[in-house]
């Protein structure tokens, strides 16, 4: 058991130096919930049960930490997913499109390779950058220096006087028990 935890151990933190090293594109890859959903879709779009969705995607991250050779990918899904030469194909051409394909292109254009494609906006997003921008660039009106606040209040001098206890108090008797409740503000008296 003890060599079984130091192996996981040590394995977490092989993990963590590979995925430190990368750059920020495939770090976002490997986090992003689109791809995720993307994967999820392409399992279902090839009609693979819950184990081997989750062997394809183990090999995935392992390709994109740079364990397994992204050449190999199709053999790799072939043999650890358990599907046939042609689908495994099929599964490693849309991975590429999914998750190598916009890995690619973000680090080309964070490379400013001249053949870079321009990262897709929709309209809302692209709408919303240009309010941003819009809104950023307008002049705010100059924040005033400091201006002198109210002082706050002086403390109380008096000191608060607790009201005289009850005569027909008594200590560890029930209040339910007394027969004057003339000065017990909290009771009202029998009828």
């Amino acid at each position: 058991m003890a060599d079984d935890t130091k192996e996981k151990e040590e394995l977490k933190k092989m993990l963590a130096e590979r995925f430190a090293a990368l750059p920020s594109p495939v770090k976002n890859a490997i986090t992003s919930a689109d791809v995720e959903k993307e994967m999820r879709k392409l399992a279902e779009r090839h009609k693979l049960h819950l184990d081997q969705w989750e062997a394809l995607e183990n090999n995935v991250l392992m390709t994109l930490l740079g364990f397994k050779e992204v050449g190999k990918l199709a053999d790799n899904i072939k043999s650890e997913v358990g599907v046939d030469t042609e689908t495994a194909a099929k599964i490693t051409t849309d991975i590429s499109l999914i998750v190598f394909e916009p890995i690619r292109e973000e680090l080309e254009r964070e490379l400013e390779h001249p053949e870079a494609k321009q990262a897709e906006v929709s309209g809302v997003e692209a709408a919303r950058t240009q309010e941003l921008g819009t809104v950023a660039s307008a002049a705010a009106p100059p924040t005033p220096a400091v201006a002198p606040a109210t002082p706050p209040a002086a403390p109380p001098e008096g000191k608060i006087e607790r009201a005289p206890i009850s005569a027909a108090y008594k200590a560890g008797e029930a209040s339910t028990v007394r027969k004057s409740v003339d000065d017990d503000p909290y009771r009202e008296p029998p009828q």
